[in-house]
């Protein structure tokens, strides 16, 4: 005999054609739902996410089905969790599709049945298997929200409600199938492991009552099946469809990248005041959000106390466009999910302010851990600009801090209050000279590099230090460079991130046009914001350059024997631990190269943090807070800083102008016994130099 099972064995014809009918009725309301939240975002501004979508939907292939952003080695109980609900339901939903096929397209249209033989062996062993995995997540994922309950998870009764109902889905076709297993005493029974033993159980009751028994149970099973699925589009489960349309049509522009506004003077509105001032991608990653809450592990203002939590704006933006599409949420009660409904609930709110409060707003640093970790690809920041955007541009309304900074970024063309005629006096602390631009033009000759210093570089007292140091070590490789001097202004990215679009891209089209005019090609600069804002950004405004941070460049330097080191003072039979900035790591992916310095560094003993790389902690200055008051108890950088000296380590190195400012106030604030140094690549580079450069000692 040849394997094989009769479909729809015991429902009689007027039923089955009955279950067809009703099907239509939760198909209707999951289209009608996906159909409003797509109304919705359609509502917002144009944008482009459709163009090469044959690596978008490799890249979708690998972060969703095979769970590449998911299972991750912090969050591999979340991750498996996952694995299993996602891997059970969809072999079941693919078996459930191949039985209608069979029976619905196959078998009547071309009278080919391939349920059968081992194949359909095969299928039922797969489809126990399943049932098996997705109660298995089923499992972990109540124990994980009744037991563990980890700080970073929110639970409401709606996602107890939709495990129970998926797993009384699985018990009930575990059920059915064992009614059935009895009734017909299938050969090949076996080969359904889990319902096996439950047939050979039911094989004492008499055939009349497990017939009733078994119609009774389709049916149930049935109604149930519909249920789920008229309910999706209401409820999280709706995040299968817009999470993989979310991961399918992200932002394929580097992560550190902000969206310059075009035609600023004659745009009707500059940043979001209303849901429709987002991108129509933007209110469908709202829709995207998991509850997860993986966004919240690294974030500097969650685990310092803050009043922004990247999860909670996410769903109090979800839950005010559900609010104006008319789209019921899906969440049991207002007080289930506090982020969906933290600052209220109602279509007629306003978004800054009635949705998402203005502390919310300014107390992000822009370090990107939240879309790092995010595993549907939502990006947190740019939203969160948009909305500063707005408040500076169109409503005037900023920390007071931030008024002096636009002041002297206007007039100065610095953060500082510094005048442009003082950028280059750290010069006349080098015993060889630093060429300018200017002249170096003048003289028809070229250089290696344009050393873009920055504003922190220049006017920083503790900063000159590193500019210095960079300096000299590209004098002892014999690189041919300049500087811009007093010609160069900021780079715009404080006030970019601040949201002062206005005045970040006025200060950008200058240096470009300097940089331009001397027909610069390639670009070195200490500064991880500096890299990140003329690499990525600059390429908008007609600024296309070759930008080499100085970690890059050094570790080059050091490789190809073009600087020889020998022993450093700082690091003499010394612990370091290296603190990965945000803008140099997380958005620029430069992880190896800094390290490769500190690894070629005589008597260096290299430890890390236990926050490193792509999880790094914020140093809590960026996105304009090293120029602003921070909220809260608890401060970011004297919270990154207890974690570098509890490494036992006698140096922290960076390779940011900004992480070195905060992480000197957060040692100088630490209560630790032996405060340990804070060092720029740079420094310790150029104190090993066997050969360096005159200098002046100051």
């Amino acid at each position: 005999m040849n394997p094989a099972r009769e479909i729809l064995f015991n429902i009689d014809p007027v039923s089955a054609v009955a279950i067809y009918i009703l099907m239509t009725l939760p198909v209707a309301l999951l289209a009608y739902g996906l159909a409003r939240r797509v109304r919705r975002w359609r509502m917002g501004a144009p944008e482009n996410r459709f163009e090469r979508m044959g690596a978008r939907l490799w890249y979708l292939l690998r972060m969703t089905v095979l769970h590449g952003r998911i299972v991750r080695q912090r969050n591999l109980y979340g991750g498996l969790m996952h694995a299993c609900l996602f891997g059970g339901f969809v072999t079941l939903l693919a078996g459930t599709t191949i039985v209608m096929i069979e029976a619905d397209v196959a078998v009547p249209l071309f009278g080919w049945s391939f349920l059968r033989g081992d194949f359909y062996l095969g299928f039922k062993f797969a489809l126990n298997a399943a049932g098996l995995l997705l109660l298995a997540g089923i499992a972990m994922a109540l124990y994980r929200r009744i037991v563990m309950k980890p700080a970073t998870q929110e639970s409401s009764p709606d996602d107890v409600l939709i495990l129970v109902w998926l797993a009384v889905l699985v018990v009930q076709g575990y059920v059915l199938q064992a009614l059935r297993l009895s009734l017909t005493h299938d050969p090949w029974a076996a080969w359904s492991f889990v319902s096996y033993p439950l047939a050979l159980a039911l094989r004492s009751i008499a055939p009349e009552v497990l017939s009733h028994m078994h119609q009774f149970t389709w049916w149930s099973h049935a109604l149930v099946a519909f249920g789920l699925i008229g309910y999706a589009a209401y409820s999280k489960l709706v995040h299968p469809f817009t999470a993989m349309a979310n991961v399918l049509l992200r932002r394929l522009k580097p992560r550190g990248v902000l969206d310059a506004i075009e035609n600023l003077d004659t745009a009707e509105v500059i940043g979001a005041s209303k849901l429709e001032h987002f991108s129509w991608a933007q209110l469908m990653s709202v829709d995207a959000c998991m509850h997860c809450g993986r966004c919240l592990e690294f974030c500097p203002t969650f685990n310092t106390g803050k009043a922004l939590r990247p999860r909670d704006l996410i769903l109090s933006l979800a839950g005010y466009q559900a609010d104006q599409g008319g789209v019921f949420s899906g969440v049991l009660g207002e007080g289930a999910n506090a982020g969906r409904f933290k600052n209220g609930r109602g279509a007629d709110r306003q978004l800054i302010g009635g949705v998402v409060s203005k502390q919310e707003i300014w107390d992000c640093t822009t370090c990107g851990a939240c879309m790092e970790q995010c595993p549907v690809h939502i990006e947190h920041v740019p939203m969160i600009v948009s909305l500063r955007r707005n408040l500076v541009t169109e409503q005037n309304s900023f920390p007071p801090e931030v008024q002096p900074i636009f002041n002297s970024l206007e007039r100065l063309g610095n953060p500082y209050q510094s005048v442009p005629m003082e950028r280059a006096a750290w010069t006349k602390k080098m015993a060889t000279p630093v060429a300018e631009m200017k002249d170096v033009a003048a003289n028809g000759e070229t250089v290696d590099y344009l050393f873009f210093v920055g504003c922190v570089g220049s006017f920083v007292s503790r900063n000159q230090k590193i500019t210095i140091a960079l300096a000299r070590i590209l004098q002892a490789a014999g690189l041919k460079f300049a500087i811009l001097g007093k010609e160069e202004s900021c780079n715009g990215d404080p006030a970019r991130r601040l949201g002062h679009e206005f005045l970040a891209q006025q200060l950008a089209m200058k240096t470009i046009e300097r940089m331009n005019h001397y027909n610069i090609k390639k670009v070195v600069t200490s500064c991880a914001h500096c890299f990140n804002a003329i690499k990525n950004e600059y390429p908008q405004l007609g600024g296309n350059y070759e930008v080499i941070h100085h970690s890059q460049l050094i570790e080059e330097l050091i490789a190809s024997k073009k600087i020889s080191l020998g022993e450093g003072a700082a690091l003499k039979n010394g612990k370091v631990t290296y603190h990965d900035p945000c803008y140099l790591g997380r958005y620029n992916q430069v992880y190896d190269e800094p390290r490769g310095v500190l690894g070629r560094l005589k008597g260096a003993e290299v430890v890390e943090m236990p926050r490193n790389r792509a999880q790094s902690f914020c140093c809590g200055g960026g996105g304009g807070q090293a120029f602003m008051k921070e909220q809260g108890a608890q401060r970011i950088n004297v919270t990154r800083v207890k974690e570098a000296i509890a490494t036992g380590a006698e140096v922290i190195a960076t390779s940011c102008a900004f992480c070195m400012g905060m992480f000197e106030d957060g040692v100088g604030a630490s209560d630790a016994a032996k405060k340990p140094r804070v060092l720029d690549l740079a420094e310790l580079v150029a104190e090993a130099l066997q050969e360096p450069a005159d200098v002046k000692r100051s």
